[in-house]
């Protein structure tokens, strides 16, 4: 891991409105219930945080402070539901810069597609078999959708069979970039060709009930229950149920 620090601000309407001093003065509000106590333990004076706070509320879509009263403490100075979510946006930016500044250096991860980049450095799935593509044809039938999708290496597209639903929700389009992900029990050995998602790769490995088989320039993992009388560096048949791939964009 890279030591990295990075400081992140945000503004609205071109105006400051979050950097660390003023998430830091958040917090200790949230933890103490008090500007005057939470502004010495951030560090700075009680006007220099009634400032800030005050120029965050002018501009603040929704009120971030308020008041109690009664109670042991004698009443305080409490974060509102949005001002406790923009502590935990917050944190979920700096987790995501941090880990986007680390894959600079992970030279196998292309930073020219947003979709790939954020997969393959955040996204952990079941899935054994994550592949990348273009969506290059879309065709509806009934209240299905099937979707072609172009995988670099491929020759043939990838064929994935979602609902109306999940397309318009995936916002799908011609030239789409999509992730598929595609569980290894779903991908059949030596199945009847079916014209569908059927492809001649190559077994680079078989392992245990697991083999390996090389399509153009991907790998696809794919689960054996039985024995299978080909060797590696030999030509097999693999088929993929179009309605066991599962698709996802950003």
């Amino acid at each position: 891991m890279i030591d990295t620090e990075i400081l992140l601000t945000i503004k609205l309407h071109n105006t400051l409105f979050a950097d660390p001093r003023r998430i830091e003065l958040l917090r200790q509000i949230k933890q103490i219930g008090s500007i005057n106590q939470a502004a010495k333990l951030a560090g700075v004076s009680y006007k220099t945080a009634w400032d800030n706070i005050d120029a965050m509320t002018k501009i603040s879509p929704k009120p971030l402070l308020e008041r109690s009263t009664g109670g042991k403490q004698g009443g305080g100075t409490q974060l509102t539901s949005y001002a406790d979510r923009l502590l935990q946006l917050y944190d979920l930016l700096q987790q995501t810069q941090k880990r986007a500044f680390e894959i600079l250096h992970e030279e196998n991860i292309p930073l020219d597609n947003a979709l790939f980049a954020t997969a393959k450095s955040s996204l952990q799935t079941s899935a054994r078999n994550q592949l990348f593509g273009k969506v290059s044809g879309l065709k509806q039938k009934d209240s299905l959708v099937w979707v072609d999708v172009n995988i670099d290496g491929i020759n043939e597209p990838i064929c994935a069979v979602i609902t109306e639903k999940s397309s318009k929700r995936l916002d799908l389009m011609l030239g789409r970039d999509v992730m598929l992900l595609i569980k290894a029990p779903w991908i059949k050995l030596n199945l009847k060709r079916i014209g569908v998602n059927d492809f001649t790769g190559e077994i680079i490995a078989i392992e245990q009930n697991e083999v390996l088989v090389k399509i153009g320039h991907t790998v696809l993992c794919a689960i054996i229950e039985e024995p299978i009388s080909e060797k590696v560096g030999e030509s097999i048949q693999l088929h993929i149920d179009p309605e066991q791939i599962i698709l996802a964009t950003l």
